[in-house]
């Protein structure tokens, strides 16, 4: 076996192992389409190899069965990487492709008997596929993953130029020249730089899946399940960053703590199910109505905080009764009736009347017990 062969075999033994790898990590618990598609590109691939090496069948049936399963298998390959990106793969031209192919291989192993043909027409479908699949991730790369889609662009198009090259060799080698130290040379350069496409790619395809586990594990932390908004904690960081950016500018912030009246009443005379949907109800009106800069979050229960930024405590007290205003005068609609949402609500501002969280949540909070007892949808601010 000469160098050449060895690390054909090094190069076959890597796939299946990749392959094998990301099969089993794809049926885990977190199910992955891209790890998936991915080894199935990468087992094609193999076992297309461990076909062309094989003697006990005739030459050309090897050659052709081999080299359409590894002209099949980036089909797959690019599928899973633009698995995440807003961007897909048309699958009528990859197979348009894949059927021009196999019609060349055919035609090729039954007429031509072109080693020439078999080992660059496979390199022509996944330039043309890999081509396509780094401009898709680069124009629509997955969310939360712009680096790694990043880097997998670029080992797209390193393995595109690989094969460009490879193609060159090979049509000088074998069109000129009969040196077979020269060809096994170039076909062992070549297993080598296919072995880091292999690697690099496998590496990206993970790299993604990383991000947008992290990504997807901080909204859990972070977000409210129910209504999508931040939670206790997010918004106690948010508080942080406004107040630091307040103290840099020297503006103010408002905390306007909300709860929604009779909410309890809600949940035990017409359920949970209902419950939550006015949360939802809520949420949604407030979210929408909000400034974009402005935080809104939900901390618990039927509670519900606002950040407003660079507001003054009459500009505060103005926007908090327009919200008010507006739930009010929406309805949220649960199970074929209308429920009527309103809240009650308490302003603190800092730095006049706390500096960080547990200070002012404390005076919104008791501004907030004074609007209930004074007969709930209402707002009660600082004292001008």
């Amino acid at each position: 076996m000469n160098r050449g062969q060895t690390l054909v075999l090094a190069l076959l033994v890597m796939n299946f192992l990749l392959g094998f790898l990301c099969l089993v990590v794809a049926r885990s618990e977190r199910s992955s389409s891209a790890l998936r598609l991915w080894g199935i590109g990468c087992l094609l691939y193999a076992f297309g190899l461990l076909v062309t090496q094989q003697r006990f069948l005739p030459i050309y049936m090897v050659a052709m069965i081999g080299n359409i399963m590894i002209s099949w298998a980036p089909i797959y390959s690019v599928r899973a990487v633009l698995a995440h990106s807003h961007r897909q793969l048309g699958l009528q031209l990859a197979w348009t492709l894949l059927a021009v192919t196999i019609a060349v291989l055919i035609t090729n192993n039954l007429f031509w008997n072109s080693a020439l043909v078999n080992f660059t027409t496979p390199s022509v479908i996944a330039c043309v596929l890999f081509v396509i699949g780094a401009r898709n991730l680069l124009l629509a790369p997955p969310d939360d993953a712009g680096s790694a889609a990043r880097f997998m662009a670029g080992m797209m198009i390193f393995a595109v130029v690989v094969w460009l090259l490879r193609a060159a060799f090979l049509f000088n080698v074998m069109g000129w020249s009969s040196d077979r130290d020269i060809a096994d040379l170039t076909v062992a350069l070549f297993a080598i730089a296919q072995l880091v496409v292999s690697v690099g790619l496998t590496m990206a395809i993970f790299w993604i899946e990383v991000r947008r586990m992290e990504a997807s594990l901080t909204r859990v932390a972070f977000s409210d399940a129910l209504t999508g908004l931040p939670n206790r904690r997010a918004t106690m960081q948010r508080l942080q960053e406004e107040v630091a950016r307040a103290t840099r500018t020297g503006r103010a912030v408002a905390l306007m703590v909300m709860d929604l009246d009779h909410f309890k009443a809600i949940n035990d005379s017409r359920g949970h199910h209902v419950g939550d949907l006015v949360l939802r109800h809520a949420a949604e009106t407030l979210g929408h109505a909000k400034r974009e800069e402005d935080v809104l979050g939900r901390i618990g229960g039927e509670e519900f905080v606002l950040l407003l930024s660079d507001e003054t405590a009459a500009a505060a007290l103005v926007t908090a009764e327009r919200l008010r205003a507006l739930l009010e005068q929406s309805w949220c609609e649960a199970d074929g009736q209308k429920v009527k949402v309103t809240f009650s609500g308490g302003i603190a501002m800092f730095p006049a009347e706390g500096r960080d969280w547990e200070s002012l949540f404390a005076v919104a909070d008791k501004r907030l017990y004074a609007a209930k007892q004074s007969g709930r949808n209402r707002v009660v601010g600082p004292v001008p």
